[in-house]
């Protein structure tokens, strides 16, 4: 049962490509491929397309089937592209669903400008969704080039063969002290079968450390994991908790939590009904349990899942819910909450806002004189890439930090990591917004926005999506002049102060152009 699919579905892996390569080399079966390619069994549909594209190289079927199977799998995503570009290439053969796949796959592989192209392709022609998909690839690519003209000061440690296997490997979850971490894994176990789509049942295992090196992992223990998915996805600071999501044959949509002692897990308690009253995909609580943060797909909320907040009242009952608003939540999907221990610091993951393509994940801090959450920080790259990133968690001294990813170096799907934050980081401030006129013929002009800082006279230049008028800059500390032109209008000027703090949240400002009754 894999109704979480969108969470699950990153975590493909390659566990039986030897296995399908030795069945296939003699003689690759179409039916055998599609098969497996009907029941989203990616990987090991791929080899077989692959030696069947070797047979028939002018197939557009087995080329497109090739192409899905990397963007469906961590193999290597940018690998799509010669086969989709084939497709695409073909006389009177390219249809707007595979020139958006061609886009995704220029994405994965950091070719954004082609990328785009290939989206507003796509644009030119498709209606409905795949049109508003293409609009918003567009957004996060140029996102993404904004974002990696500053890349984090970082390094990326694989935790080694001793945690991670061929196997997805992620989710890697920490107490502030690093006694112990718990992931989630794909891995088989005993004498259990793959699932109908090819992949062993996640589960959770913990490892303890010993002298700084993290030992062989363990099952966490059947009063947790069964035969069925598990997924940890939040741990408190002090490690006492562990909120976990299951995906079981009687119970879906639902967030448990388990109490540790002496890392020992106690068997799975469900959040009460007024938590669990949607779709819950994740959830993050204090030592305390006086507050929870969930994910939750409901009719109050944005259309996709969203983050809402719950606090226990002085009198020991629950108040509702509150959804955390559009300051946090989007019209695209909100997962993998954690808040801090001290209620002040959220991360989370988000498909919308400054995301380079997927989910990125962001920082937002809570103002106790406003009562209010920051807007977002998109924690940047490489920590957030054009594909799916999830959930982060950090050390006490926030030097250090946890994640998942799949890496060139890796051991062959998604890994742990540990990251070490190197100290002299870029920092800089993402501002986005609309720029619009007052007329209906806005979306056929030609805009651009020219940042002047005023110390250094550094002139930056921007150009907003012309279909939709969005734009996105990253500008480091400073004062800047910002000029808003476009032929036929009266420019629009600004002074923008990015003030060089600690944590430097995005800004959102929009700008609307007005005709110039004296134009040259």
């Amino acid at each position: 049962m894999k109704i979480k699919y969108f969470i699950l579905c990153f975590s493909l892996f390659p566990f039986l490509l030897h296995f399908s390569l030795a069945q296939n080399r003699k003689a690759p079966d179409p039916a055998l491929a599609k098969e497996h390619f009907s029941h989203k069994n990616y990987v090991m549909a791929l080899p077989i397309y692959k030696d069947l594209v070797k047979q028939q190289p002018k197939s557009v079927d087995y080329n497109l089937k090739t192409a899905l199977c990397y963007l469906n799998t961590n193999i290597n995503k940018a690998a799509a592209i010669p086969f989709i570009e084939f497709v695409c290439a073909v006389p009177n053969h390219p249809d707007e669903e595979n020139i958006f796949q061609l886009g995704k796959a220029y994405q994965y592989a950091y070719r954004f400008d082609e990328a785009i192209t290939a989206y507003e392709k796509c644009m030119a022609t498709a209606k409905g969704n795949l049109a508003e998909q293409a609009k918003r690839q567009i957004e996060t690519c140029n996102n993404a080039k904004e974002l990696i003209k500053y890349p984090l000061d970082v390094n990326f440690i694989n935790l080694g063969k001793q945690i991670n296997t061929e196997f997805p490997d992620y989710n890697p979850l920490i107490p502030a002290d690093e006694s112990y971490m718990a992931f989630t894994t794909r891995r088989p176990k005993g004498a259990g079968e793959p699932e109908i789509d090819g992949y062993y049942a996640s589960d959770i295992f913990i490892s303890l450390p010993k002298e700084g090196i993290w030992q062989k992992p363990k099952d966490i223990g059947t009063q947790i994991n069964t035969r069925f998915d598990e997924q940890a996805v939040d741990i408190t600071a002090n490690g006492k908790t562990m909120v976990v999501y299951i995906d079981h044959v009687d119970t879906v949509g639902n967030i448990y939590y388990s109490e540790n002692n002496k890392n020992i897990f106690s068997k799975l308690v469900k959040f009460g009904t007024d938590v669990n009253s949607g779709f819950e995909t994740s959830g993050s609580t204090t030592a305390d349990h006086d507050v929870i943060v969930f994910a939750s797909k409901r009719a109050d909320g944005f259309g996709e899942t969203d983050l809402y907040m719950i606090k226990k009242l002085p009198n020991g009952n629950w108040a509702i819910p509150q959804i955390l608003g559009n300051q946090i939540n989007t019209k695209y999907k909100e997962d993998y909450p954690h808040i801090t221990a001290d209620c002040k610091t959220l991360y989370f993951a988000s498909q919308g806002h400054s995301s380079m393509g997927g989910f990125d994940i962001f920082k937002s801090v809570y103002n106790t004189e406003t009562n209010t959450w920051s807007y977002p920080q998109n924690l940047g790259y490489p920590i957030n890439t054009p594909d799916d990133d999830m959930s982060i968690t950090f050390t006490n001294d926030s030097c250090y930090a946890y994640l998942s990813a799949s890496r060139d170096g890796g051991f062959g799907d998604l890994d742990l990591y540990k990251i070490k934050f190197n100290k002299g980081r870029n920092r800089y401030c993402i501002v986005s917004g609309y720029v619009t006129t007052t007329d209906t013929m806005g979306p056929s002009v030609k805009k651009q926005i020219i940042a002047i800082k005023t110390d250094s006279k550094e002139t930056l230049k921007y150009t907003p999506v012309k279909s939709t008028g969005k734009y996105v800059m990253a500008l480091t500390p400073g004062k800047y002049t910002l000029t808003v032109k476009a032929d036929g209008y009266q420019d629009y000027n600004l002074l923008l102060n990015i003030i060089d703090v600690p944590f430097l949240p995005e800004q959102k400002q929009d700008f609307q152009l007005t005709k110039d009754p004296n134009p040259k």
